[in-house]
């Protein structure tokens, strides 16, 4: 599934209608990878996702915390950025640092939506990833946004969307 946007309000109000369709058919908890360039507009997708759930407060980029969070409600968005993890650290070493930052606990609450720039760079979390978002720059302010499904769930939710569209 890939839409097109151009213009940062066109880009976040995508990511808005698809947090608020994801909030009504997602369980509860759910893996979502955000790939793509520097400067594709991973955080500005999350705060769109965010802006979508209710949120109206500071969104920072989590570059140099790595991880930020947001209770919503009935689902908290944890928005994680594993850029400054080197890619070709060995497995044990990612997986330490991932526990240092929380991750693991996030994994382990059953209302928690993690949201990870770069997951590539985490074998164990790209594995567990449901859906994978992939943004590519098309042009000045034009993004291709692509969506697949990873695991069941995102199969479930990509198809909820599909059957919506149509």
């Amino acid at each position: 599934m890939a839409w097109s946007a151009e213009g940062e309000a066109h880009f976040r109000e995508l990511a808005q209608c698809l947090a608020q369709h994801w909030r009504t058919h997602a369980p509860c908890r759910l893996l979502v990878g955000l790939e793509g360039p520097l400067g594709a507009g991973k955080t500005t997708w999350v705060r769109g996702m965010l802006e979508g759930l209710g949120h109206s407060g500071r969104v920072p980029s989590p570059t140099y915390t790595l991880l930020e969070h947001y209770a919503l409600g009935d689902i908290t968005l944890v928005h994680i950025d594993l850029y400054r993890l080197p890619e070709d650290q060995a497995a044990a070493r990612q997986a330490f640092e991932l526990e240092a930052i929380g991750v693991n606990d996030w994994l382990a609450q059953p209302d928690a939506w993690l949201l990870v720039e770069w997951p590539g760079r985490s074998e164990q979390l790209v594995e567990r990833c449901d859906v994978l978002v992939e943004f590519e720059i098309t042009g000045a302010t034009e993004r291709r946004i692509s969506i697949t499904p990873h695991s069941p769930v995102g199969a479930a939710l990509l198809s909820n969307i599909g059957a919506r569209s149509a």
